[in-house]
């Protein structure tokens, strides 16, 4: 299941701009795992704010959860801004024309 996930670094007073730094790099090799292992479709740094979105490609919510709260390696410096289910737009289409009827 696709999920679009919008995080923001919440990071103020709480670490040392060297301490993220260091933690972001260990955050950029979990990344690369993850679009390695295709559980992660995409990741981008949105520009000149301190935001990230990604396109997640999990199981389901659960294992989404584990991985948000539990895996990465940011996880208590990051704010989950947004997260919304995805669905294939040519399904949903097929729908419409379905009338939403099987």
């Amino acid at each position: 299941m696709l999920f679009y996930v919008q995080m923001r670094w919440n990071h103020e007073g709480r670490i040392s701009l060297d301490e993220l730094w260091d933690m972001e790099a260990e955050e950029a090799d979990h990344a690369q795992e993850t679009i390695d292992s295709g559980f992660c479709v995409g990741i981008w740094k949105v520009a000149a704010q301190k935001r990230i979105v990604a396109i997640i490609d999990s199981p389901d919510a659960e294992e989404l959860d584990r991985t948000a709260l539990g895996r990465l390696p940011m996880r208590e410096y990051l704010e989950f801004e947004e997260v919304w289910p995805l669905r294939d737009y040519l399904g949903f289409a097929d729908d419409v024309r379905k009338r939403y009827r099987v």
